[in-house]
């Protein structure tokens, strides 16, 4: 508060997203634009930066909080719109659309009429004093600032600073108060980043370093073995990736997944099992390890990659257990609609056929697919696949290798596909799947039944079969 006085003065600037505030702060300027009717924003701080120090409190729509503050360092000066260079010209400010990039369409002020391109803005630099940009998206949360009031300019009447309008005039009494607040919180979250930093401990893998030359076939038994000494006793061991599917290539990778079961005296102890144990990032060995309880919350959520391994070709299993064998007996009862939405989901969101036909929209002038657009229709059509067998009640995992749908996969992962070749392709398996998917059946309390039941049994000859000291 150094560079601030008794004599400041204080206006909330409403920003219209996150990456305009973003902008505003690596290019340390801001703007207003006019409105309809006086008195103009451009003439309040004008005269407000005549008088002496002007700061700027900065509040992102929607987001509910405050985000920093700045101080003004020029008057306002006029631009315009219809010939602002784009580069040197990123952010302005206006009623609405505080923020947005130049030149821009369609603008709309605070009553919903457009604003013509050639309208002026007054842009201004500002020094920033505090913001929150290195902590992400985080701001002093409105619901703490509830006791700060100011006056509302047409009627008199007090309100809240969280409804402040863009460009209120804040008192400066409050206007320091909220500055105020803003270098606690910020000094709170620059304190928890140093207390994180020094006492971090860095996570150990579970996986024992492995050498270089070992095959796919030792490292298996090693960490399977591992797991039946630090872990329990190993269920399943099988690949989680394209091995699964017989689809995989020579530079294929192995991803491992296990399911173990905890000793029952350590869930009822003070030594609960690990629920999931997984790689870390600079591992060269890919795996997943899930405690049978947390493999059978998956299964019971309907996850697909956990009801697959009911499922799988003799081929792909590592290692298999009569407690698996048992579980087995009842898989069909898995093959549900939870299962089916949950590779629909995959299939169909935000990295799947969405993604993909906004590509196709933006790349309509190409016939082919990049091979990295490729690989993400090739898992798209796995998906769809597997959700259309199960839809068809002839769940398959594993794609013999004269089959269609290993033939169709292959081809797609050779890459160079035409587009049209991947959008007729997924239009069919979903016209397939959307006339049959009301015949799959939702039977979660029966899936219920069947895990606990199964669960049980393992935990019961675990609990038996125990030595415990006397």
């Amino acid at each position: 508060m150094a560079e601030l006085d008794s004599h400041c003065q204080y206006f909330i600037a409403k920003v219209n997203s996150f990456p305009s505030l973003k902008q505003a702060i690596a290019t340390s300027k801001w703007a207003c634009a006019n409105r309809h009717s006086s008195p103009q924003p451009v003439d309040i701080l004008r005269e407000a930066f005549k008088q002496g120090n002007v700061v700027i409190i900065f509040s992102v729509s929607n987001c509910h909080g405050w985000h920093g503050y700045a101080k003004m360092t020029s008057a306002p000066s006029v631009e315009d719109l219809s010939t602002s260079n784009t580069s040197d010209n990123k952010t302005i400010g206006s009623e609405n659309n505080a923020g947005d990039s130049v030149p821009k369409r369609n603008l709309l002020d605070e009553s919903g009429k457009q604003i013509s391109t050639s309208q002026m803005y007054y842009y201004f630099n500002i020094k920033w004093l505090v913001h929150f940009l290195d902590f992400g998206e985080q701001c002093l949360l409105s619901n703490q600032t509830e006791e700060l009031y100011c006056s509302e300019p047409l009627t008199g009447n007090n309100i809240q600073v969280n409804k402040c309008r863009n460009w209120q005039k804040l008192s400066c009494d409050t206007g320091k108060r909220l500055c105020e607040m803003m270098n606690c919180f910020h000094k709170e979250l620059c304190l928890k980043r140093e207390q994180k930093h020094l006492f971090k401990v860095q996570p150990q893998p579970f996986l024992k370093e492995t050498a270089d030359c070992m095959t796919v076939v030792e490292t298996w038994k090693k960490i399977v073995h591992q797991v039946e000494n630090d872990l329990g006793k190993v269920i399943l061991a099988c690949p989680f990736g394209s091995q699964r599917y017989n689809v995989d290539t020579i530079n294929s990778d192995t991803d491992m997944f296990i399911i173990y079961q905890g000793k029952t005296k350590d869930l009822l102890g003070f030594n609960p099992p690990k629920q999931t144990v997984k790689n870390l990032e600079l591992e060269s060995c890919d795996y997943t390890i899930h405690e049978v309880y947390r493999y059978s919350e998956l299964l019971l959520s309907g996850d697909a990659r956990c009801v697959e391994t009911l499922f799988l070709h003799p081929s792909t299993i590592v290692h298999t257990s009569t407690e698996f064998e048992m579980l087995k007996e009842n898989k069909h009862v898995f093959l549900n609609r939870d299962c089916l939405e949950k590779y629909l989901r995959d299939a169909q969101g935000s990295k799947g056929t969405k993604y993909f036909n906004k590509w196709c929209m933006e790349n309509s002038d190409k016939d082919l697919l990049s091979p990295k657009m490729c690989k993400m229709i090739y898992i798209i059509v796995r998906l769809l696949q597997n959700a259309r067998h199960l839809v068809n009640d002839e769940f398959v995992v594993y794609r013999d290798f004269d089959s269609l749908d290993r033939e169709c996969l292959m081809k797609i992962r050779d890459g160079n596909i035409p587009v049209k070749y991947a959008a007729d392709l997924i239009k069919e398996l979903e016209a397939d799947i959307t006339s049959k998917k009301d015949n799959v059946k939702d039977n979660k309390t029966e899936v219920k039944s069947v895990l606990e039941n199964w669960m049980l049994q393992l935990r019961y000859k675990d609990f038996s079969e125990s030595d415990f000291e006397t």
